[in-house]
């Protein structure tokens, strides 16, 4: 326990490993983890005395806390990763940092990627990753993280649950320009974030308004009028099972779908005939909005969205490019900032 005297002592069920004086016990329940957790801070923390040395117990006390009480919450599994070394040694490194320097931001974070690395019992990539991202995530600072999790948001996911608008307007205020301040930050940002290995900025940029557009498509039909649709109609009847009202104009009509290659499978599902369902996808891709439409669309919806892209413009974002470990620091950074929840396994 922390203020005891080192020392390294095995009870019964237990096995003793000397390696940065890590305990490793079998059988455990959550109070058994939080003692072993806090004698492998107290082992192998700095010497630090009076004021500093009280002040990093009670963080590393707070952090530990944390930890279990996400771990029984999400993955009470886990209790078991404390019987590995490689484990402990990820769990240190949580204590270490956060009782460096008692940030809640990145205490958050390590939480997050921690129990992640819970569920990881084999030495995979992602086990890799999640070491790794305990280590580089405090080296970076809120800017940073603010930075990474908008490339995040907006290059590396496609939002599956964004059926309209409305639900589109949201993911993009609320799990995008929510962290698009840090975007026109100095570009020391972007070149530390390079130095540290979470990011490189690459020669080529990145069209963030193209990338909404092919992504969302469906969200950028201007729609087609009824007699448009009734040529269709002459031709495939049941074509009309697909065709869905404008989502910005009810007079009009659309095809229903995020994209080209959803509108084929529910024309798929649908028994629609080839050459009708390409004549709808053509119909479709002729009433889109322009760019200037769709910048004048996103403006008039997302209040942030105009700076953004003038931050974008002039700073390295349109060039950055996130590494595996950068995505898992964004990955929880999001989760835990705008409730962001699909598995990490999906990028590494």
């Amino acid at each position: 326990m922390i203020g005891s005297r080192k020392t390294q002592k095995g009870g019964d069920h237990s096995v003793n490993v000397q390696a940065e004086q890590v305990t490793v016990n079998t059988g455990l329940s959550i109070a058994h983890v939080k003692e072993i957790a806090l004698e492998v801070f107290e082992g192998n923390f700095y010497k630090l005395a009076g004021v500093a040395k009280e002040t990093a117990d009670e963080r590393a006390r707070q952090i530990t806390d944390q930890f279990l009480q996400e771990l029984a919450e999400k993955n009470p599994e886990g209790l078991k990763a404390s019987e590995d070394p490689d484990f402990q040694h990820s769990l240190f490194q949580t204590q270490k940092e956060y009782a460096r320097c008692g940030d809640k931001e990145l205490g958050d974070i390590l939480v997050d990627i921690l129990v992640d690395r819970s569920k990881e019992e084999q030495r995979s990539l992602l086990q890799i990753v999640l070491n790794e991202s305990l280590t580089i995530a405090p080296k970076l600072n809120s800017i940073q993280l603010d930075i990474l999790a908008c490339c995040f948001n907006i290059a590396y996911t496609k939002r599956l649950d964004i059926v309209n608008s409305k639900t589109f307007e949201d993911y993009l205020n609320n799990a995008v320009l929510v962290f698009a301040d840090a975007v026109g930050e100095k570009d020391s940002n972007y070149k530390h974030m390079e130095y540290v290995g979470c990011a490189s900025i690459r020669a080529g940029s990145r069209d963030i308004l193209k990338t909404l557009m092919k992504q969302y498509k469906a969200i950028f039909c201007k729609g087609f009028d009824r007699e448009a649709l009734g040529e269709l109609v002459k031709e495939c009847p049941s074509i009309r099972s697909v065709v869905i009202p404008n989502l910005h104009n009810v007079n009009l009509f659309q095809a229903g779908g995020m994209d080209d290659e959803v509108i084929k499978n529910i024309c798929a599902k649908n028994s629609i005939p080839e050459e009708a369902m390409n004549k709808l996808i053509q119909l479709n891709n002729k009433n889109m909005m322009s760019q200037q439409e769709a910048t004048e669309y996103l403006q008039s919806k997302c209040p942030k969205f105009e700076k953004f892209m003038a931050d974008v413009k002039n700073s390295s974002f349109k060039n950055l490019e996130l590494t595996s470990v950068g995505i898992a620091i964004a990955h929880a950074h999001s989760r835990k900032k705008v409730g962001f929840d699909a598995d990490l396994s999906i990028w590494i």
